[in-house]
């Protein structure tokens, strides 16, 4: 190879060699066909020694000379692509779907051969089989396909050709696969399914890929990123101020969550755990909940009377009391029959512990009161 290497990479040697036959025109190493070169007839030797084969074209995937050839390279067919759409859910928790597709096949009838039955192909008179022919480029001589036969090495008569396939010996076959989602597929992803695409046009070789497109149709109750879940969570005010527990939906089904009293709007909670699953593992992401904190619209009297005497502060308390003693007959009784209690309103401030303790109390009927 180093031999080779060196005639090639040397202008006076190469030269010697197209004229002579051999990089030594004296002779020196006894002379005849190839002296001084061990063994190499002609500069494809040189060329199939250093590069492995035939030095020919490289263009698409062949690699190497079709049917029926011998030259010791293999075709490989064409990749095709096609699309499949899932729901959210699906892509979430995984499913079974199919694809329609039309790769390029063998034709059954004549097995792939491109001759009708009992026809026979007839070695090509241009190549003598061997699939390629030899030209010459600056001292080379380079092989590509022969362009009698295609590369094939054999042609056929146009009576003896194969009807279904018009002597191609190839047809695209409609045909519908199946095609597994797993779970945790997000929007844009290809699945694989390898030998599943075209044969090759010309020669025996393995058929190409197919890759299928996943679409994800989006959610109209979750965001994703990833692996991770968003969800936004409208909270009721009186929830976000006293707390308490509400029914978050997952991708797993509804779940409660406990929500601590002050809570912001804007405040983010995070359930572990509950989001998607990631590929090729069992582990899987979480839930994040935008608290989103709802305001009344619409508000009775006393309600706005209750947000009022709170924005004060409790500046206005000995007003609250007077007018709470002015509705005891009314508005207390009201209020107590909701909650289940006997009490007056002078009572009830007295045991109160203070304007805080009272307007929490107060902001617990309110909340009844909207939930009703």
């Amino acid at each position: 190879i180093q031999e080779a290497y060196d005639t090639l990479s040397d202008e006076g040697k190469r030269r010697s060699y197209d004229q002579f036959g051999t990089a030594d025109p004296t002779g020196g190493m006894g002379g005849g066909q190839g002296a001084g070169f061990s063994g190499f007839e002609n500069m494809e030797d040189i060329l199939s020694q250093m590069f492995g084969g035939a030095f020919s074209g490289m263009g698409g995937r062949a690699r190497g000379p079709g049917r029926g050839n011998t030259g010791g390279f293999m075709s490989v067919g064409e990749d095709i692509e096609a699309a499949v759409t899932v729901s959210f859910m699906e892509a979430v928790s995984g499913a079974k779907t199919s694809v329609t597709i039309t790769p390029v096949v063998q034709c059954e009838p004549c097995g792939g051969l491109g001759a009708r039955k009992g026809a026979k192909r007839q070695t090509c008179k241009t190549c003598r089989g061997t699939g390629q022919a030899m030209f010459q480029m600056g001292g080379f001589h380079v092989a590509q396909p022969c362009p009698e036969c295609s590369g094939e090495g054999s042609t056929i008569s146009a009576k003896d050709k194969c009807s279904a396939c018009q002597g191609r010996g190839r047809v695209r076959e409609r045909k519908t696969v199946p095609v597994e989602i797993p779970a945790g597929c997000d929007n844009g992803m290809r699945i694989k399914l390898s030998g599943l695409g075209d044969v090759p046009i010309e020669g025996a070789g393995p058929a190409g890929d197919l890759y299928v497109r996943v679409r994800v149709m989006p959610s109209k109750t979750f965001r994703r990123k990833g692996s991770d879940i968003y969800y936004d969570l409208e909270l009721p005010f009186t929830t976000a101020i006293l707390g308490g527990s509400v029914r978050v939906p997952t991708v797993d089904g509804d779940v409660e969550v406990k929500v601590r009293a002050g809570t912001q709007p804007g405040d983010e909670l995070r359930l572990r755990a509950k989001g998607v699953r990631k590929i090729n593992s069992m582990a899987r992401g979480d839930q994040y909940l935008n608290l989103n904190v709802k305001l009344p619209t619409d508000l009775s009297a006393r309600q706005r009377r209750l947000i009022e005497e709170f924005a004060d502060g409790g500046s206005s308390s000995s007003s609250g009391k007077d007018c709470d003693a002015k509705d005891s007959s009314t508005a207390d009784k009201s209020t107590d029959k909701d909650s289940g209690e006997h009490t007056d309103g002078s009572s009830k401030e007295q045991k109160g512990g203070g304007f805080f303790s009272r307007i929490k109390k107060d902001f617990e009927s309110f909340k009844k009161h909207s939930d009703k």
